[in-house]
């Protein structure tokens, strides 16, 4: 557990961080210069197991939508980063997340997502009996252990919040909570009411890529002529994306074409894409009435789950229900479409990952969000060391 000083300081950065995420009109539309980082970064496997100490398990992120736990005893089984989690629905409402292992002799409690009508999970190994909150509620052969070791028994508990139609959880108690992580993302997030949102589609994808580098791979524009000319080239105004950088995070604005211009002098949210990156690895593309969210989850150096939702809004005034659903229908069409190109991009870069060819990346003003990110990803390893 963290000191109370390590974790104020932490939020004091973030705090400072992001009250740099509004530019003025003086400053510029890419607001970091070129930057380079060597091609190890994204190859390095000693690299890669510091990341997931020194990132992921410090960060909040995004475990399943709310509507997966819709019913009070209702659990899902999370299984990434090396760690299995359950996050369940409790009678009064709430949400609690705990380590899915059993605390006798290290059994995994839980294989798959589910409801537990009895409110109680027994060990498939020995019979220890665990609550809904991953309390030990009954032990068999009580006697036999010592007594002092079974007086308050628990899986471990997982930091877990209840946000924006989305249940996170944190395996860290050194990292602030989550609207203050989020900061400014959260803040912008605020806005579309995602309470009120829910998530209608999904899918999944393995790539054969470094995590570091898909999340390149979706936070700039300029590669929008070239590998999307069909699905996105005459949809968003790519070279007019404006870049905000909020350490951790970062976000930006899109136009779209005859759409943004028609809106005129409103919020910037009610007339653009907004694409947000809450670090480490989740992505926000908000339109005002509907998003696509995705999850970026490292399983090897060289291996990385994308997995990504539809989150659609009421149907908007105008519109009938049967519209909007099939509007949405279309538009998860066509977000799938564009993702299944970035995927050939992505696994096609593995195959050259080891090339002696590639020695450095280059990131130019426009990819100044990536030289953000790296910076970031940078300063946390270099903290653990």
């Amino acid at each position: 557990m963290a000191s109370t000083s390590e974790s104020a300081t932490e939020e004091q950065h973030l705090a400072s961080e992001a009250a740099r995420a509004f530019p003025t009109p003086a400053e510029e539309q890419y607001p970091l210069p070129p930057s380079v980082v060597d091609a190890k970064n994204y190859t390095d496997p000693a690299l890669f197991d510091r990341e997931m100490k020194a990132v992921f398990h410090k960060s909040w992120f995004p475990a399943c939508p709310s509507v997966d736990l819709k019913e009070p005893r209702d659990y899902v089984v999370w299984d990434r980063l090396g760690q299995s989690i359950v996050i369940s629905r409790l009678d009064d409402g709430s949400v609690s997340a705990w380590h899915n292992v059993c605390q006798h002799r290290g059994a995994r409690l839980l294989k798959e997502s589910g409801s537990c009508k009895g409110g109680r999970f027994a060990c498939p190994w020995h019979g220890f009996q665990y609550d809904l909150s991953g309390k030990v509620k009954m032990v068999p052969l009580k006697g036999s252990f010592e007594a002092e070791r079974l007086e308050d028994l628990r899986a471990p508990a997982v930091r877990v919040k209840e946000w924006g139609s989305f249940v996170w959880i944190c395996l860290s108690d050194e990292v602030p909570d989550l609207l203050p992580y989020l900061g400014t993302i959260g803040e912008e997030l605020s806005f579309y009411g995602l309470e009120n949102f829910e998530t209608r589609y999904r899918f999944t994808l393995e790539l054969n890529a470094n995590w570091k580098m898909v999340v390149d791979a979706f936070n700039e524009t300029w590669h929008v002529p070239f590998t999307h000319p069909r699905t996105l080239g005459k949809l968003v105004h790519w070279r007019d994306a404006h870049l905000r950088i909020a350490n951790p995070h970062s976000w930006m604005t899109l136009p779209l074409e005859g759409f943004t211009d028609r809106m005129g002098d409103v919020d910037h949210r009610l007339k653009n894409i907004c694409h947000y990156l809450a670090f480490p690895n989740t992505i926000f593309s908000c339109f005002p009435t509907h998003l696509q969210s995705w999850n970026i989850w490292p399983v090897s150096v060289d291996k990385t789950l994308f997995t990504a939702w539809g989150v659609v809004g009421p149907t908007p005034e105008g519109l009938r229900d049967e519209e909007w659903q099939a509007q949405n229908d279309r538009d998860w069409k066509h977000f799938c479409a564009v993702s299944a190109e970035d995927a050939e991009v992505l696994n096609d870069w593995g195959t050259v990952s080891q090339s002696l060819g590639a020695s450095q990346y280059m990131f130019n003003t426009a990819e100044s969000r990536l030289t953000a990110f790296h910076a970031e990803v940078a300063r946390r390893v270099a903290l653990e060391q």
